[in-house]
């Protein structure tokens, strides 16, 4: 049925969560677009038909309402006819304005589930790089391998513009100093530093007391603020304390 291919891509958009983005789906994407260049087509050709149609002579049409011209009404009721002969024109023309309708609404409806679609996807991506410090580098690679070469190329320029503005803003207000953009605004954290345990190889990073070495199995006391990135996408596990 129409609009059965766009359907599929807003339940896999459903599908998406806040730590899983599936594939992402060529094929469905060039079947929803493939149909609705289709449909589009056929919009065109109809319309020049019923173009075509209004531009015949009158002694060879009908007129708005699908009747005969009014000369030839009046000569058939001097004659005594009880009745018009019913035109098959206007039943074509209402049939080919309806068609044209559905064709219409079809496409709109293809279109936003294409947007919908793919803003679910960027909304991902944008969340994950704001978790990640802006830093795409750090992107998994399970996740890397669930988006299209478009989507990376995105989500390197979105990086690239929001740590130009993010470096502006910080220039002007503390230019000694950084701000934590990932930071939530509403609950502060309840400990600034944290005792985590290392479940996958980071090497070396830099803190603000000094490098330390965060290799699997280890684990560390470290500032919050430090490693909040390796966290995010579990390089880190909180050890809470009991």
């Amino acid at each position: 049925m129409l609009g059965d291919e766009a359907f599929k891509l807003v339940k896999e958009a459903k599908n998406i969560t806040d730590s899983h983005i599936p594939v992402y789906n060529d094929e469905q994407v060039r079947l929803v677009t493939q149909e609705t260049r289709y449909l589009w087509t056929r919009i065109e050709e109809m319309i020049a038909s019923l173009s075509s149609a209004n531009t015949l002579p009158d002694s060879q049409s009908t007129d708005m309402f699908g009747t005969q011209p009014l000369d030839q009404f009046n000569s058939s009721t001097t004659k005594g006819s009880s009745s018009t002969p019913i035109s098959t024109a206007h039943m074509d023309r209402e049939n080919i304005n309806g068609q044209t309708s559905l064709y219409i609404l079809t496409v709109a409806r293809n279109k936003r589930c294409l947007l919908a679609y793919h803003h679910r996807r960027t909304q991902f991506l944008r969340s994950l790089l704001w978790n990640l410090h802006l830093a795409p580098s750090l992107v998994p690679p399970e996740t890397s391998a669930h988006v299209s070469p478009e989507e990376q190329n995105f989500a390197r320029e979105y990086a690239r513009l929001n740590a130009s503005y993010r470096d502006a803003v910080e220039e002007q207000l503390c230019p000694t100093d950084s701000l934590d953009w990932t930071a939530n605004g509403e609950i502060p954290p309840r400990d600034l530093f944290i005792e985590v345990r290392v479940t996958k190889d980071c090497g070396e990073i830099v803190t603000e007391n000094g490098v330390v070495n965060l290799q699997a199995g280890t684990q560390h006391y470290l500032r919050r603020s430090d490693i909040e990135h390796l966290l995010t996408i579990g390089y880190l596990e909180h050890i809470h304390p009991t």
